[in-house]
């Protein structure tokens, strides 16, 4: 795995448990705004970039601020009117173009998809499917990594939904599951809905969601980025990503993907006071009646009955009996976001960075606590930054000393398998194959019973042409846990090489 599809599994892993596992209860006391901005100028002085957030209690904005950078090339702040990249969190508007679509007659929660799309080569999957993400479809980033070829390596390509469905189509990968069987999270559903969309309104999904969504609640500085590389005189607001150079010195820009063009998972850039009108339309039911809401914001359900904590394109954090709350984040390149509506309250908060998720745990935590009338808790030391730092300073032996000597000192750094991982890809990305390797041995030391150290571990072997030892570790990482079909996907290519050899 890259880093990049590292970090994309990492915001994943969040979504899933922001949306399924953190508690729902509303603020139990009146915040003031000084509190927010105590917590924001905390957190400046400690050089933590909270990027753009705005909360709100009983249908008022009670608290925004606004602390970062928009571009490191030029050099430039954030301000109020920023637009950020949504990532994920732009899911809910592509359920809600579906759920506008059904609305108006022109297609069924329960139709097949190759009905609309005709070339799908799938006949059993349904709109339903893609989007409580029981499809079974495979992931299109790892479909477009292994299978497009670039016919011109002098070009900078940049892909939407036209030629991933396209490669799709040619491949026709098997689904990674039964459809309905399971639950697992899928961007290239949400790819599929776009597309959907286009098909059955005859217009392209960026015109649709201003058309029939965000035009008519007054989300002027929301839209569906046509990606471009460089400054755009067109989008003067617009915000890049960006992160600390692995060297914890030089700020490297993280904007770009050869994806990034994809609509319907991602690809929506909006601002705080347009996401706050979102929230409010949606607890309003301006937008869509609250019957059609209802339904989305209802728990998916699996072939065997089970309920999943997912709807159109929401996380469900709410029990029966409880006020409703919904909720995304997203993760993609350098911005990480988070959009949590207690709709029945009429509150929420909305978190929008673009620094590469530096710092957003400590920062999602310290508004949770706050609007619970907690203490918030600034951000601790962490043990990635200080390794790293070592590393380029002197090297990894020392980088890994320093490791052990400060991972029992939990009250001051943030010690954990996934930094550890990042680590190491971020290291094979700069070609320091074996201090990559060094790291992700350590990761496997430390936490032996987690089954994706050993996947880690055998794409740094593979890097320094191990070809054994990565595929033994490949296997390993599959028979601890058969969920990991990455693993066993490069294991099964390893021994198919072995054979020809």
């Amino acid at each position: 795995m890259t880093f990049f599809k590292q970090l994309t599994l990492v915001c994943l892993i969040s979504a899933c448990f922001f949306s399924c596992k953190e508690d729902s209860n509303t603020a139990t006391s009146e915040i003031s705004k000084s509190t927010y901005a105590n917590f924001v100028n905390d957190m400046k002085t400690k050089g933590v970039a909270t990027g753009n957030i705005l909360v709100y209690e009983n249908g008022k904005v009670v608290f925004k601020s606004s602390n970062g950078l928009r571009s490191i090339n030029p050099t430039d702040s954030l301000s109020l009117n920023s637009q950020f990249r949504l990532a994920s969190v732009s899911k809910q508007f592509t359920g809600m173009a579906i759920m506008k679509l059904k609305e108006a007659g022109k297609l069924v929660y329960d139709q097949k998809v190759n009905t609309i799309l005709t070339d799908f080569p799938y006949d059993n999957i349904t709109i339903r499917q893609l989007l409580h993400h029981t499809s079974g479809l495979t992931d299109y980033e790892r479909l477009i990594a292994e299978n497009f070829v670039k016919e011109d390596s002098t070009k900078t390509y940049i892909l939407g939904n036209d030629e991933i469905l396209k490669e799709f189509y040619r491949v026709s990968p098997e689904l990674d599951f039964q459809s309905g069987d399971k639950w697992e999270y899928s961007n290239t559903g949400y790819l599929v809905l776009a597309s959907v969309v286009e098909k059955v309104s005859g217009q392209h999904f960026r015109d649709f969601l201003k058309e029939s969504i965000t035009g008519p609640i007054g989300m002027t500085n929301t839209t569906l980025y046509n990606y471009q590389i460089d400054v755009d005189p067109n989008m003067p607001n617009r915000v890049f990503g960006y992160q600390l150079a692995l060297n914890q010195k030089d700020l490297i820009t993280n904007d770009y993907d050869i994806v990034n063009d994809v609509r319907g998972d991602g690809g929506i850039y909006s601002t705080l006071e347009d996401l706050y009108k979102w929230n409010m339309a949606l607890a309003n039911y301006t937008i869509i009646s609250k019957d059609y809401l209802d339904e989305a914001w209802t728990p998916g359900q699996l072939n065997n009955g089970e309920d999943t904590d997912y709807g159109f394109g929401w996380g469900l954090a709410s029990k029966d009996n409880e006020p409703r709350v919904v909720r995304h984040s997203g993760g993609w390149v350098g911005f990480v976001t988070f959009l949590h509506n207690e709709v029945d309250a009429k509150s929420g908060f909305i978190i929008l960075t673009n620094d590469s998720g530096e710092n957003f745990r400590s920062i999602i935590d310290g508004v949770r606590n706050m609007r619970a009338g907690k203490p918030y808790v600034m951000a601790k030391k962490s043990v990635y930054k200080e390794m790293a730092k070592q590393i380029f300073d002197t090297n990894v032996n020392d980088a890994i000393g320093l490791y052990h000597k400060v991972k029992i000192d939990t009250i001051a750094y943030d010690v954990s398998e996934g930094d550890i991982n990042a680590l190491g890809y971020r290291l094979l990305n700069e070609n320091k194959a074996d201090d990559a390797l060094a790291v992700f041995k350590l990761n496997t030391e430390e936490f032996p019973k987690s089954a994706n150290t050993y996947d880690s571990y055998g794409d740094g072997l593979l890097a320094k042409g191990d070809t054994l030892q990565a595929l033994e570790n490949f296997r390993k990482c599959y028979t601890m846990d058969s969920e990991l079909k990455y693993a066993k996907d490069k294991a099964d290519a390893l021994e198919i090489a072995f054979k020809f050899e």
